[in-house]
């Protein structure tokens, strides 16, 4: 049994605030302004002072084994201010680095260097002419290649619209498909090491639950397998939730693992991204009258989908951007669930940044949630000032927070890692102090239920976890201050001091004879 006391910040539908919490056993037994007379014998207390106690982060959108890709086993150059910068990270890399077959790297945006331009296939040759090498832009939905990788292409993928063998670049369907193919190159020991590190990472930004999509180009869909084998491991070490989506179309895939969710990025993303310019619009993009983006599939293939995967009961979850993308997304769950009523389906629309007023009246009353990104809305890579020059007046529409929240619509934050950080006090932050339109901040409870509470929910978990309450699993974070008495400017000051997981301080570190042990031994666990 342990006690704590001082701030405890629920973060429950009446959004209640106590003194005290009593954990035994890994869950929350009490919770109260004043200890009651059978708990003051324990002497086990954490006086919490000028911290507070809330419930553990999670990240409602990420790719989790891409992110870990960058963050652990490459690099990731988005702070580079010129193409010469990112050279020399290259050459840095490279030369404390030679056991690498093949590099992927990530960061690149042509708004923050000095020569707007992305690098080209001959610059990266000048640094890296002798391995497969391929950097991902920071949208996620772009990147460079080198010769050498330009070597190892298959013509299945040098056909494909968007690739650009002259200056090295991958846009549209080829991107897609050579990332795919660059990740086939990784080892996947490799990928191991790094998804094992990449917990300890999302631990120390008090993040306990996460919500990954899956599925990127690995032989036999490898990736898949691995984040579930190491998802069971974690959860049985230290209560680590991860629940997968597998990025496919084809719903058998998904029924043949027995996962119950399917969608993401890449293979069920429906348009592409603002900062490719292939964001699906119903309208042309402001400085370029002829475009009005892609959508990936035709109408009759996300039909097609939608209702095959909602029949098999499915949570299905899909990547939309652009206004026409958003539309798509809407009328193909609307048709499905008409076809086959589900009460509490929980499908989900990713990202969402422009979205019509109609069809904000159509998800709220087909009970769709949306998870957005909000630490995107801040970034550096993206720029307002391009935003506006492609969208005109339509950024002020641009990921409509409050609006999505008055609409009655469960709204989720997360980082979709790796294009931002999976740090919720950096998505906190931009889900209070939007950069569009200030009107569409919303309050810091608000917040912080986008990264506690929704994200549960959204996972089918909030009867055991996101909020404070007597009965559920003791997953905390303890804040070094307490974010309801700051100004929305200040959030950036928070900091995690403490992650509990279970009742138990989370332990970081597992050696790949635990993994396989805990991954064998703890088949069960949700996922």
């Amino acid at each position: 049994m342990h006690i704590y006391h001082g701030k405890i910040i629920s973060l429950d539908a009446d959004n209640n605030i106590y003194n005290y919490l009593v954990e035994e056993q890994g869950r929350i037994i009490y919770l109260g302004d004043s200890l009651p007379p059978e708990y003051e014998k324990y002497s086990s207390v954490t006086e919490l002072g000028n911290q507070v106690l809330l419930p553990a982060f999670g990240d409602g959108h990420l790719h989790f084994s891409n992110w870990v890709l960058f963050s652990v086993l490459y690099f990731d150059m988005r702070e580079a201010k010129d193409i010469r910068e990112i050279q020399e990270i290259i050459q840095n890399f490279l030369e404390q680095n030679d056991k690498y077959k093949a590099i992927v790297a990530f960061g690149m945006s042509k708004h923050s260097v000095k020569e707007k331009r992305l690098i080209t296939r001959a610059e990266l040759d000048e640094v890296c002419p002798d391995l497969p090498f391929i950097l991902i832009c920071y949208d996620g939905h772009s990147a460079i290649f080198n010769s050498k990788l330009l070597e190892k292409f298959p013509d299945d993928v040098k056909n494909l619209p968007g690739f650009q063998e002259y200056e090295g670049h991958l846009f549209s369907e080829a991107y897609y498909a050579g990332v795919d193919y660059a990740t086939s190159l990784i080892p996947p020991l490799d990928l191991v090491k790094g998804i094992m590190k990449g917990y300890d990472l999302l631990a120390d930004n008090g993040i306990g639950m996460i919500h990954t999509t899956e599925g990127i180009g690995f032989p036999n869909d490898l990736d898949i397998t691995l984040v579930s084998l190491i998802a069971r491991a974690r959860s049985k070490k230290n209560q680590f939730q991860t629940r997968l989506f597998f990025q496919t179309m084809e719903v058998e895939k998904a029924l043949k693992r027995k996962l119950p969710r399917i969608g993401g990025c890449f293979a069920t993303a429906l348009d592409g991204c603002f900062g490719a310019c292939d964001a699906a619009l119903h309208e042309p993009y402001s400085n370029d009258p002829d475009n009005k983006g892609i959508l990936f599939q035709t109408e009759e293939e996300v039909f097609e989908f939608t209702k095959k995967a909602n029949r098999a009961g499915l949570q299905i979850e899909m990547h939309v951007i652009g206004d026409a993308a958003v539309s798509r997304a809407v009328k193909a769950l609307e048709a499905a669930l008409l076809d086959y009523p589900r009460e509490d389906h929980r499908h989900t629309l990713i990202h969402a940044c422009l979205i019509p007023p109609d069809d904000l009246k159509k998800i709220a009353k087909l009970g769709i949630g949306i998870t957005v990104q909000p630490g995107f809305l801040i970034s550096p890579l993206e720029p307002i000032e391009y935003l506006n020059e492609i969208l005109g007046s339509r950024v002020k529409t641009s990921s409509p927070l409050k609006s999505i929240l008055e609409a009655g619509i469960h709204l989720s934050g997360g980082s979709d890692a790796p294009v931002t950080h999976p740090d919720p006090i950096e998505g906190i932050y931009g889900a209070c102090n939007h950069p569009y339109d200030p009107d569409q901040s919303v309050s810091i409870v608000d917040a912080l239920k986008m990264y506690t509470y929704e994200i549960a929910r959204t996972g089918f978990d909030e009867k055991e976890r996101g909020s404070l309450e007597e009965g559920k699993i003791a997953d905390m974070v303890i804040l070094n201050q307490d974010p309801l008495l700051l100004d929305p400017k200040d959030l950036l000051s928070l900091k995690v001091e403490k992650l509990f997981l279970k009742g138990e301080e989370y332990q970081s570190g597992m050696g790949l004879g635990g993994m396989l042990w805990n991954s064998i031994t703890g088949s069960k666990e949700k996922i």
